[in-house]
């Protein structure tokens, strides 16, 4: 399964096109160069009711992973962790100097995908790790918040129905 959205490089607002398919061993192993911030090897995210994906260029440059988990009858995707590469993550480098921008969003309409490919009404679930991203996934997305089961937890949201269409549909060709 491969899901072909694009992202914007920055410095010249070009749409580059990109793939997103399961994560391969070496894209793994390119984490572990500094700057990545999650552990992709590690043991949780190694269960295999977890499932990695990377973006990648054309030319093989590794843009994103993400961990996505098929959860209940209804297959709703939960996104455990999206990640851009450090050349592009907004916590890393400032807004202007990211490589590429739209990569969360490309991440999160493949995980509408991903759970319409399994059965499932296109239901996606993530978190906030911070409040600029809490207000971006509430104003840009039209996410609505839920209750996150971990108290103390980080906020979570929800794409469902007509809001997670509109994420989708934007990758249609």
């Amino acid at each position: 399964m491969v899901f072909t959205p694009f992202v914007i490089e920055k410095n010249t607002h070009r749409t580059v096109y990109v793939s997103i398919a399961p994560a391969t061993d070496e894209d793994i192993q390119q984490t572990l160069m500094v700057g990545w911030q999650t552990e992709w090897n590690s043991e949780y995210l190694q269960d295999p009711k977890i499932d990695r994906f990377s973006m990648k260029s054309d030319s093989g440059e590794l843009i994103a992973l993400g961990a996505y988990q098929i959860i209940g009858k209804q297959a709703y995707v939960l996104i455990l962790y999206l990640e851009s590469a450090p050349h592009s993550n907004p916590t890393i480098v400032n807004k202007q100097e990211r490589k590429y921008s739209g990569i969360g969003e490309a991440m999160i309409a493949f995980g509408i995908k991903y759970s319409i490919d399994n059965g499932g009404r296109g239901e996606v679930i993530f978190d906030a790790k911070t409040e600029q991203l809490a207000e971006h996934y509430r104003k840009d997305f039209h996410a609505l918040e839920i209750t996150n089961s971990l108290s103390g937890g980080p906020r979570r949201f929800m794409l469902a129905d007509v809001e997670a269409w509109q994420v989708f549909s934007k990758y249609l060709v």
